[in-house]
């Protein structure tokens, strides 16, 4: 037997945010429909007297507000609250440049998520590998102060009363406690475990100890977008305060034409789907850079970011991964008009450090947590008259990769001798040489730093046009 949904059944479904959006479009269309046949069969109230047509009720006008009220109930709302957006420092090794970073940080952002301790596995046995944190560093910062504990890849058995839920509720007290010895107050603890998405009822179990343990400190979770469907990540998610929802990966096998580590349209998806589970969560987008390695199949071997370079064996297959700043940006301008009510706020993977290689700076970071893109201003200059010395700067905000042609053009004069530094290649032509980087390793350029690409010398001196372009031109 079929069961006709009345019309006050189908009018909840339509105001009723979540749910399947094609279902609620087509009940919204369904009582745009009543309305009309309603106004059109309803006679006008007889006591009701109208001077002129113009002050006739406009049936159509009355099914489009109403068609839009509804519509816009299955869209990111706009909101006038502050995004708020925090750092994650993930260096166990606190030197003066991360506690710089972090300082830094203080000033620039909301907050900074520091990680305390990483419990690593020799077979199902836990050790944890604790990070020498900077306490009088983070008890001087003005803002919100969280800490971290990592646990690496895992997948069973769960227990209540076994040495890995052991080890994990003891390095959580112990986080808390040491914070309390040094003065420091916490905001929150994050548990970070990239649980294998059809084990989140196990995970539940050290969820609930961990809940229990450092109560009334706010615990949030560290959640993938795999999880998203789950059956068990509603109860998993409410059993802590808060969760974060990392939105950037490392392909475990090569996808061909996704070399970034952040898809911003799967991420926009990926949001309205958590909005919808009622839940307060924020957002973690990626800094970093990196480069994967996989095997003839297309499995994930190794990757090398900044540290130690795995050793990949013959035949590897590399590929270079980046975190897109002109995309990222137009996707926090966007979620700072408009998100879900749900939404609190990012937290970006990871801090600037000025000892890091594979990572924004601090120009490129602001740029985009302002939502707006980075300034790109590669420039070329000129030393001296007579030889002349080329070099290029990062005048902008992005972190540019030096992957273009400088041009060098003159009118009058003769060039007698010409040399490109290492990493360059030079090439020449009547009235103009082209000086392009040709190294087998990519050379990035932050801002506000500068290198040097050759030197020229002609049979006298000459004034030049210096020039910046992303392509090889082809010499005529």
């Amino acid at each position: 037997m079929v069961t006709v949904p009345t019309e006050d059944q189908e009018e909840k479904r339509a105001l009723t945010p979540g749910g399947n959006r094609k279902k609620r479009i087509l009940a919204i269309n369904v009582l745009i429909r009543r309305k009309k046949a309603d106004l059109a069969h309803d006679p006008p109230d007889e006591h009701l007297h109208w001077s002129d047509d113009s002050q006739m009720p406009r049936r159509n006008s009355i099914a489009v507000l109403f068609a839009c009220a509804l519509l816009a109930s299955c869209r990111p709302q706009s909101s006038d609250k502050p995004l708020f957006q925090r750092g994650y420092l993930w260096q166990r090794d606190w030197t003066p440049a991360v506690a710089a970073a972090v300082t830094d940080a203080d000033r620039q952002m909301d907050g900074v998520v520091a990680l305390g301790t990483e419990i690593q596995w020799n077979s199902v046995k836990p050790y944890p590998v604790r990070a020498n944190l900077s306490w009088e560093t983070l008890k001087r910062l003005k803002k919100a102060v969280a800490l971290a504990l990592r646990i690496d890849p895992y997948s069973g058995p769960f227990a209540e009363h076994d040495l890995a839920a052991s080890t994990i509720v003891n390095e959580a007290t112990r986080l808390i406690q040491e914070a309390q010895a040094h003065q420091l107050e916490l905001s929150e603890l994050q548990l970070d475990f990239d649980c294998p998405q059809k084990k989140l009822e196990g995970y539940k179990i050290w969820v609930h100890l961990v809940r229990a343990a450092i109560r009334p400190l706010k615990l949030v979770l560290t959640t993938l977008p795999t999880w998203l469907d789950e059956p068990d990540f509603p109860d998993l998610i409410g059993q802590s305060d808060e969760y974060v929802l990392q939105v950037h990966s490392i392909p475990t096998g090569h996808q061909t034409g996704r070399e970034v580590l952040c898809d911003p349209a799967r991420a926009r998806t990926w949001v309205i789907k958590a909005g919808r589970l009622g839940r307060p969560f924020e957002v973690a987008l990626p800094t970093y850079r990196c480069t994967a390695g996989y095997d003839p199949f297309g499995k994930l071997l190794g990757v090398a970011m900044d540290g130690v370079a795995p050793l990949f064996p013959p035949g590897t297959r590399l590929l270079e991964f980046d975190s897109d700043a002109d995309a990222l940006a137009r996707l926090v301008n966007d979620w700072r008009a408009a998100r879900p009510e749900q939404l609190k706020g990012l937290i970006w993977y990871r801090l600037p450090v000025s000892t890091d290689r594979q990572n924004w700076c601090w120009p490129t970071m602001i740029a985009v947590t302002e939502g707006r893109i980075p300034v790109h201003r590669l420039e070329v200059s000129r030393q001296g008259d007579n030889p002349v010395d080329l070099s290029m700067a990062n005048n902008g905000e992005a972190d540019v990769p030096v992957n273009c042609t400088v041009t060098v053009t003159w009118k009058k004069g003769i060039l007698i001798a010409s040399d490109a530094l290492p990493g360059w290649k030079l090439r020449a032509a009547p009235g103009r040489v082209f000086f392009s980087w040709n190294s087998s390793h990519g050379l990035r350029l932050p801002p506000g730093s500068k290198i040097d690409i050759g030197w020229l010398r002609y049979d006298r001196n000459l004034p030049l046009t210096l020039q910046v372009s992303e392509s090889w031109p082809a010499i005529q």
